[in-house]
């Protein structure tokens, strides 16, 4: 279940924000969005997930137009800006939200992967940045997709909180999942993902094995790399 991203372009008014982008996830690997603030990473994703519409181009999924339908079936999305209603908890909200679904994990079962099965009988509004966190992860699992889009999955969270939900992580990428991630925490794309793509300026600049991507520029860490791509060093 490959997907085949393919000269996408996308506007808003007359700003280009993805220009003529190509790119191709393999299934079953874990993938990372690299890029500055204001690259394109975020745009991409959302349409990805077709929270977006673009002008032009094609997303394919398994050799077939990416729809709707697809997307609701297969594909699970932790947005960056995730904002729950604060004036439930998070078991009536995954409960709510479980009902239309054809097939899907308990909510329990979520929240417990999550780690907030403590907390799932107090008011969203009490939550952290951390815990919101979570609890999108947990909404994002809800179908237990064969595709998971992750738009900054560790904001807000400390260092073992991020450990939790990397561990959770690679338990669910040996489960066969395709996983799409993005951060600006270079180790974590590091350990984590077996390719990465650059997003610069709407356009894919890179994409291909991390161990690559050092090499073509003679450094030894990630963001190195990162920086001397973007840079045009």
């Amino acid at each position: 279940m490959n997907i085949e991203i393919k000269s996408l372009n996308k506007f808003f008014n007359k700003f280009k924000a993805l220009d003529n982008l190509s790119l191709t996830i393999n299934e079953g690997e874990v993938f990372g969005i690299l890029g500055l603030n204001g690259a394109g990473k975020t745009t991409l994703l959302r349409c990805l997930v077709n929270f977006y519409s673009f002008n032009k181009g094609a997303i394919f999924f398994n050799g077939k137009p990416l729809t709707e339908s697809v997307v609701h079936s297969y594909f699970g999305y932790l947005p960056e800006d995730f904002q729950p209603p604060a004036h439930i908890n998070a078991i009536e909200l995954l409960t709510f939200l479980s009902r239309p679904l054809s097939t899907a994990l308990l909510p329990e079962i979520c929240l417990e992967m999550v780690g907030l099965v403590e907390a799932k009988k107090k008011k969203i509004a009490t939550y952290s940045r951390g815990m919101i966190q979570r609890l999108g992860l947990a909404i994002a699992l809800l179908k237990d997709p064969a595709v998971l889009v992750l738009d900054e999955p560790i904001l807000g969270l400390d260092v073992l909180g991020q450990k939790q939900i990397f561990t959770l992580l690679n338990t669910l990428h040996s489960k066969g999942k395709t996983i799409i991630l993005s951060t600006h925490i270079f180790p974590h794309i590091e350990l984590f993902c077996s390719r990465v793509g650059i997003v610069h300026h709407g356009k894919i600049a890179f994409a291909g094995a991390i161990p690559e991507l050092k090499t073509k520029h003679g450094v030894s860490y990630l963001e190195d790399a990162f920086l001397k791509e973007v840079e045009g060093v």
